[in-house]
């Protein structure tokens, strides 16, 4: 068995209201993507779709989207139409674009994309439709309207909750232990930077919690608990930071904080994380962005932003507040052939194995042995 494919996350998919022109455009560009595998169902499936896409440009189209709110209350359900609802909904426009569908495909499903209708604007646009009817047409000015509210990424902060005291008991010099309900959670050796997990489920059930009701307790110098330690603070503070960030952006960064990883982590010591080999070869050779770094790397939000977290609280990434632009774009001149890949997929396979030859035979150019293996991870 080989543990080194990769594995095609599936997402099940379901048309509403819409007309088979526009599903077969749907199914064409499905093919065409290999990162993720989108499967269309139909409404008699017994599957509960993850996505439902309702074609919102009918008579009834704010009526059906409803309809179909209702009738799968725990899918992403999205307005499918050539103008931006009037009604607040995960909203996809027309006509799709191949080039971007599926950055706004995940959007979506990782709740953005959603646009906060104003019904009176919408009443007044209608109006002013009309009474343009009326008159002389004029050239047609390019709209750009605000979308701020559209994007959402959820934070939290790492100074609450159980991981903020586990980060204010590692300033101390005693030995100490977190207990929910008289029950041990977590234990903090201190002098020799190790830990006492027993219960690894209680742990991680915890930490999804914003405000658990844990005690700290001081362990007396004449115990014997520091014998049960079973890992070191980095391996608990990485996996405490995953189970904490659970998809959202650690405080007090932000998408346009820029990151660099100061070394490589000992990933084999570390709980595993979707990805964490792209992104820990990309971020070691270039300072770049959030946004940057979710537009360069064809990968879910929430494993970039995990990793984030991981490799933030646990010291491996430097990041700063200034200069985004630039680094921005030195990122984007250093890295050419990942971006020229991710975009075209479906580059024959000669093709690719040619361009693989000219990269061997050009070791001056291309730097040493792990400069062609981190680029050749960053191309996949």
């Amino acid at each position: 068995m080989n543990n080194n494919i990769p594995q095609v996350k599936t997402v099940k998919l379901l048309f509403v209201a819409m007309d088979e022109r526009q599903q077969a455009m749907f199914k064409m560009a499905f093919k065409m993507h290999s990162t993720t595998s989108y499967q269309v169902i139909g409404a008699d499936s017994s599957e509960r779709p993850e996505m439902v896409i309702v074609d919102g440009d009918g008579p009834m189209g704010a009526a059906v989207w409803q309809k179909a709110k209702t009738d799968y209350p725990k899918s992403v359900v999205v307005f499918f139409s050539k103008r931006p609802p009037m009604i607040t909904a995960p909203y996809l426009s027309k006509p799709i674009k191949f080039d971007t569908l599926f950055l706004s495909l995940r959007n979506l499903l990782q709740g953005n994309g959603v646009w906060v209708g104003n019904l009176a604007n919408g009443q007044q646009q209608g109006a002013a439709a009309q009474q343009a009817q009326q008159q002389p047409a004029e050239p047609a000015k390019p709209a750009h309207p605000e979308r701020a509210a559209e994007m959402r990424i959820p934070r939290f902060d790492p100074r609450r909750g159980l991981l903020g005291r586990f980060r204010e008991l590692l300033n101390q010099s005693k030995d100490t232990v977190i207990v929910f309900k008289e029950k041990p959670v977590l234990a903090v050796f201190p002098s020799i930077q190790r830990v006492w997990v027993p219960d690894s489920k209680l742990l991680e059930e915890l930490c999804r919690q914003e405000q658990p009701d844990i005690k700290v307790k001081i362990i007396s110098e004449g115990s014997q608990i520091q014998e049960r330690a079973n890992a070191t603070v980095v391996s608990c503070m990485w996996q405490v930071a995953v189970w904490t960030a659970n998809g959202r952006l650690v405080y007090p960064l932000t998408p346009s904080t820029v990151c660099r990883l100061k070394q490589w982590p000992n990933l084999t010591r570390l709980a595993p994380l979707p990805e964490s080999m792209r992104l820990s070869a990309f971020l070691t050779k270039t300072s770049v962005s959030l946004n940057m770094l979710y537009k360069m790397m064809p990968l879910d939000m929430a494993d970039i932003l995990n990793y984030i977290a991981a490799t933030y609280l646990t010291d491996y990434l430097a990041v700063s507040q200034t200069g985004a632009a630039a680094a921005d774009s030195a990122a984007a001149a250093a890295m050419p052939k990942a971006v020229r890949r991710a975009a075209a997929p479906e580059r024959s396979e000669g093709r690719a194995r040619a361009a693989d030859d000219d990269e061997t035979e050009q070791p001056k150019k291309e730097g040493g042995l792990l400069s062609r293996l981190m680029k050749r991870l960053l191309s996949k």
